[in-house]
């Protein structure tokens, strides 16, 4: 058995002298009440301002990241076109590197074909080496277009 179960309320009579002192504690109450409700206005009037200031600070928000969506747009538009770009310039290289690359050889061989058209002693050898010295030079002329 608990120590709660032992207690005794007395309920006594309310003296007809205390009802003034009654009404006086519920007329305090009253004015208590009045004065909160009067602070739950206020406090009630505080968070509207607040949640006005905090909308248009969102909203000025949202119109920002939706300025910036916009020209991430645009940006795709350019990326893209630099993509074709860079993929035309990828199909040209190759072609313009393998020109250059036969020019180097064609200029090589010519060199070599001067120097042994200088240093060969057979005059037949010599004027074959000529003809395709000459052969050659038309063909780095052709290159070179």
């Amino acid at each position: 058995m608990s120590a709660e179960g032992n207690k005794v309320h007395k309920l006594e009579a309310v003296k007809s002298g205390d009802s003034a002192e009654c009404e006086r504690q519920i007329a305090g109450e009253a004015a208590t009440n009045k004065d909160m409700s009067k602070v739950a206005i206020v406090v009630s009037l505080l968070v509207v301002v607040l949640l006005v200031i905090f909308f248009f600070g969102m909203n000025r928000n949202i119109a920002g990241l939706t300025e910036e969506v916009k020209s991430l747009g645009e940006m795709r538009n350019d990326i893209s076109t630099l993509d074709q770009r860079m993929v035309q310039m990828e199909e040209g290289v190759p072609v313009q590197m393998k020109k250059l690359l036969a020019h180097g050889m064609v200029n090589e061989m010519a060199m070599k074909a001067a120097y042994l058209g200088n240093t060969l002693e057979d005059l037949q050898l010599r004027d074959r080496m000529q003809e395709i010295l000459q052969s050659l030079k038309e063909v780095r002329g052709e290159l070179e277009k």
